[in-house]
């Protein structure tokens, strides 16, 4: 079953006055549940302007998405803002290669801050994001602030903020871009994990064939095109 379903997106920058540049030029695919894209290509070709738009972050120029979450299907260019709004708090949990953990609060309250917009009680919501903190290997740094913890720290704060309203689709960019070797393995291997749990569709961009290559279809995108499609030998443990 699709849970995102894409048909011609288009999406052009004004990066000058006079004319516009094309960055998605006729996008068309199709999302099933449950399922682990990596898409790749080389900076432009426009891997991070596809997952903004899928994640509902950005809007298309043109062309049409249709989104069937808890079995409610919606089209994003019926969408008002406050719905996409709403959608993507609650449906879509993301993970940058920025974390983007909010420098005034502790690790534990970055976690809760997902449901306490989405009207989640404090007490509920700081119960929950204890228990993934807990998932995540970060119990013990809940009261550091983000500039008390390393990168692999604060990336695994914001995998657990992002599951925080148990979202259907996970949308990671880039999310081991800033890590060392080994805090990419930990990372991938946490999310790899975490996504087989809980029956997650998790798209990636990404520059590397490593990470790609966990993944079960990799979409290789070039000057704003689908390339190359392939399916990968990976199995679902």
């Amino acid at each position: 079953m699709s849970i995102i379903t894409a048909d011609s997106i288009i999406k052009s920058y004004s990066m000058h006055a006079l004319h516009d540049t094309p960055v998605l030029k006729g996008i068309t695919l199709t999302i099933e549940r449950g399922e682990f894209i990596a898409f790749m290509g080389p900076s432009g070709a426009g891997k991070s302007t596809l997952l903004h738009i899928l994640g509902l972050l950005d809007q298309p120029d043109s062309g049409t998405i249709l989104y069937d979450l808890s079995g409610n299907v919606i089209s994003q260019s019926t969408m008002k803002k406050t719905l996409s709004a709403e959608l993507r708090n609650r449906h879509i949990g993301f993970i940058f290669q920025f974390h983007h953990l909010l420098p005034e609060f502790s690790a534990l309250e970055n976690i809760m801050m997902p449901a306490l917009i989405a009207g989640m009680n404090m007490s509920k919501a700081k119960s929950k994001a204890l228990t993934l903190a807990e998932q995540v290997g970060m119990s013990h740094r809940i009261d550091h602030r983000p500039s008390e913890l390393s990168g692999g720290e604060q990336q695994r704060i914001a995998i657990a903020r992002a599951l925080m309203n148990d979202p259907e689709i996970i949308i990671a960019d880039e999310p081991t871009g800033n890590l060392d070797s080994a805090n990419t393995i930990a990372v991938l291997e946490l999310i790899k994990t975490i996504r087989q749990e809980r029956s997650l569709t998790l798209l990636i961009a990404t520059h590397s064939m490593d990470v790609a290559r966990m993944a079960e279809r990799i979409i290789t995108l070039r000057d704003g095109v689908i390339s190359s499609e392939v399916r990968t030998q990976v199995q679902n443990g």
